[in-house]
């Protein structure tokens, strides 16, 4: 298991995500929390789902047919 700060995170964001994707336990800490970095696989069906349902509502509101709220209705 590698401890990655938030920092070292920052600034080697490439080199740690590619050590997750290649097998790697890396657990990032930050003064929020700790945080296990695990890539998205292809059987991940839920965010796979959750992609596709956002890419169809996007599709829509661009064609005109559905509008959407603003982000700052959303967030706030």
């Amino acid at each position: 298991m590698r401890l990655v700060s938030a920092r070292e995170f920052r600034e080697n964001q490439t080199k740690v995500l590619s050590a997750s994707l290649m097998g790697e336990s890396i657990v990032l800490t930050s003064r929020v929390g700790s945080f296990r970095l695990v890539p998205i696989s292809d059987d991940d069906d839920i965010v796979r789902k959750d992609l596709q349902a956002a890419a169809t509502e996007v599709k829509s509101h661009i064609l005109g047919v559905k509008d959407l709220p603003l982000a700052k209705d959303i967030m706030f």
